[in-house]
């Protein structure tokens, strides 16, 4: 079973959607600097948005004060970041066009945020990069467009954190094929267009440095 089937169904939802992507995260980011210099990790902020998060919601029990039980939410977090770490954790971060590899997640928050669902997680790398020494960019996004990932409209989704020695970002936004876009759209809940669709709906963060 595909991973998206496997996670809308650890988070109890049936999206009755004709065409991918069928759901949408506004995405946070802040790649993380060491006292070095060094690029040390990525945290990563989702909120779900409106519709998949009150299928979500209503399958999770609530505190006897009304609120939602953090230990449910904890558990569903941990099950997704299980799942999500055969698939980069949906994190794809390259030095030099390669693909860099990371620890497994320890560190992860999850809430509600008027009723969204948010979820909040950082990937840290096995070995800290010079970004002056190597050309950094990273995505996050679902490999097979089943969910669209996007950096939020409004604040400020990106930032650069930690001993950042002057660098700055560029945001390059997805210009897919006109044929890709029409086949997504094509597509039902059930069918899907393989895990190489979607990078090309993906924003790509690329890092420059002095």
């Amino acid at each position: 079973m595909k991973f998206l089937v496997m996670l809308f169904l650890v988070l109890g939802a049936s999206l009755p959607a004709k065409a991918h992507p069928h759901s949408w995260i506004d995405l946070e980011t802040s790649l993380i600097f060491n006292e070095k210099g060094q690029i040390k990790g990525l945290w990563v902020g989702w909120l779900f948005d409106d519709f998949y998060s009150a299928f979500t919601l209503e399958e999770t029990p609530r505190n006897k004060d009304g609120g939602y039980s953090q230990k449910s939410l904890n558990d569903l977090a941990e099950q997704n970041l299980k799942n999500l770490s055969e698939y980069s954790y949906f994190t794809f971060i390259h030095s030099d066009g390669k693909a860099v590899t990371f620890k497994p997640v320890t560190d992860y928050k999850t809430y509600v945020s008027k009723q969204r669902l948010w979820m909040e997680f950082t990937v840290m790398l096995e070995n800290p990069i010079d970004p002056k020494a190597h050309k950094i960019d990273y995505a996050v996004y679902d490999p097979t467009y089943y969910v669209e990932i996007l950096h939020a409209a409004s604040g400020d989704p990106i930032q650069l954190v930690g001993n950042t020695q002057g660098c700055g970002y560029r945001l390059s936004m997805p210009e897919p094929p006109e044929e890709l876009s029409l086949m997504a759209a094509m597509l039902d809940q059930s069918e899907t267009a393989g895990d190489g669709i979607g990078v090309f709906f993906a924003e790509k963060v690329v890092l420059s440095c002095p």
